[in-house]
């Protein structure tokens, strides 16, 4: 069934339109029809369709009449011209006029089937190139910001190091002035910080080559979790609620060091969004098939937060976005990057607490039939 494509059929004829609409609808497409052209004019200025069926006798005009206006505001859209049987002229000037192709009355269910199936994989097709070409824009803009950042580093390392001396200097003769040597002491901070950035956005900007081992996930996420409340000595902390399924596998083929970087940044996160005496749920399930490549590791990181506005669960991906009053804004923008690296996906919607829901799907890798990805 396909409920993404959608039709807008043009006929006044109430049997034909009627015949068309109870085929294409039987099979799932989303339609819409009219009877006159300025109907048909006025739909596709509202709405986008991906393909036009038109007759081409209309009470108020014909179908040449509304091919160049339909072209011009759905490009993309083929636009499909009915015809009687014996009017193959007809056909032949719909075509000239920029129609994708033509069908013949009475319609044959068959032929209209095959026609905006063909389309359906057409669109299929276009979406491919058009993710692949945004893709190879990213990448090339990445690579661009890549550079431009390693150059930035390497001519500031210097100025920071120049800089810290200094301030190491100016602190031993501050030693009295306690006021004084705060103000230093903020200065040299705001330094690391500035340094920290650099360094965020040079590893964001970087080529992921992934270094793919067998890796126990569950143990990754108790040794992750361990590690961040070491290193942030929190009074009080959110409980881990650690929850795996049975038929999980042992170990997954990962690149280890990267996926402790996601766990990091989303448990982070997590404890972050979550009250001290809260909880944070993560899950691991695995989806069994019969085929090795449609298997598939799920791993859920829950908090019981505010969870993320629906106009945000894009943004908060997207490099510098942020709503925390610390932070870069890139910690979920390298962490998506690095799972896409794995082939995966990492989205976020709302938790039964109505906190965020992190989810990570990672499908099955075969070492001997796959090579390191890269993006």
């Amino acid at each position: 069934m396909v409920r993404n494509f959608s039709v807008l059929i043009v006929e006044d004829d109430d049997d034909a339109r009627k015949n068309m609409e109870d085929i294409l609808s039987l099979d799932g497409y989303q339609i819409e029809s009219v009877s006159h052209c300025l109907p048909a004019i006025s739909a596709v200025e509202k709405k986008h369709f991906d393909t036009v069926i038109i007759d081409w006798r209309l009470p108020d005009g014909s179908g040449g009449d509304l091919i160049g206006p339909i072209k011009r505001e759905l490009p993309n859209s083929p636009v499909i011209v009915v015809t009687g049987i014996r009017e193959f002229d007809t056909a032949v000037i719909a075509l000239r006029e920029g129609a994708y192709d033509f069908l013949s009355k009475p319609i044959n269910p068959s032929a209209l089937r095959g026609l905006i199936g063909r389309l359906v994989e057409r669109k299929k097709h276009l979406e491919k190139i058009d993710e692949a070409q945004q893709k190879l824009v990213a990448s090339e803009r990445l690579a661009a910001i890549g550079q431009m950042v390693a150059g930035l580093a390497h001519e500031s390392r210097n100025v920071f190091q120049r800089s810290h001396a200094c301030l190491a200097e100016l602190s031993l003769d501050l030693q009295d002035n306690p006021e004084s040597l705060k103000l230093v002491q903020k200065v040299q901070k705001a330094l690391d910080d500035l340094n920290f950035l650099l360094e965020e956005v040079r590893n964001y900007s970087a080529p992921i080559i992934l270094e793919r081992r067998k890796c126990s996930i569950k143990t990754l996420i108790e040794e992750t979790w361990q590690q961040i409340l070491a290193a942030k000595q929190l009074e009080a902390a959110p409980l881990l609620e650690l929850n795996v399924d049975e038929n999980v596998p042992r170990t997954w083929f990962v690149d280890r060091d990267r996926l402790c970087q996601v766990l990091r940044n989303l448990l982070e996160n997590a404890i972050f969004a979550s009250t001290a005496d809260g909880t944070v749920v993560v899950g691991l399930s695995f989806d069994e098939s019969d085929i090795k490549s449609k298997q598939q590791l799920r791993l859920i990181v829950s908090d019981d937060g505010d969870g993320v506005p629906e106009e945000n669960r894009e943004k908060i991906f997207s490099p510098f976005f942020t709503t925390k009053t610390k932070g870069t804004g890139l910690g979920l923008a390298i962490s998506r990057r690095i799972i896409e690296a794995h082939s995966g996906k990492m989205f976020v919607d709302d938790s039964e607490s109505g906190g965020a829901k992190f989810t990570i799907e990672l499908p099955f890798y075969d070492p001997k039939n796959n090579s390191h990805k890269s993006s």
